[in-house]
């Protein structure tokens, strides 16, 4: 009768032991389960973004050559495919440049808001 009592004792004081190492192994096989997850989802994303940057080149390489097929010149159309990438990435700069003045004068504003 004691050791059937000591035995309930000694459960109820290890239960909450038990639970928290029960709740480790868990996070832990969650946590597992969250990286494998992140990084197949990185090497989708790299592989698709490898396609692209080879879609991307040949075709600038195709419309180049075409370019310069159509003008009878060696160059012209590289220079045209050059100019283009050219015009693009200063739009980009530009709207990044905006976007971020857009940003700060916000802030500004949400700030002068609070005073």
């Amino acid at each position: 009768m004691e050791t059937d009592f000591f035995y309930k004792a000694a459960g109820a004081i290890l239960a909450p032991f038990r639970y928290a190492q029960k709740s480790i192994e868990n996070a832990k096989e969650n946590l597992k389960e969250d990286a494998r997850e992140a990084a197949s989802d990185f090497l989708k994303i790299l592989v698709i973004s490898f396609c692209a940057l080879f879609f991307l080149i040949f075709g600038s390489i195709t419309a180049a050559m075409a370019i310069n097929a159509s003008a009878n010149s060696p160059w012209l159309g590289y220079a045209c495919v050059a100019g283009f990438y050219l015009l693009l990435a200063s739009g980009v700069y530009l709207w990044k440049q905006a976007s971020k003045k857009k940003r700060r004068e916000e802030e500004l504003y949400e700030h002068q808001k609070t005073m």
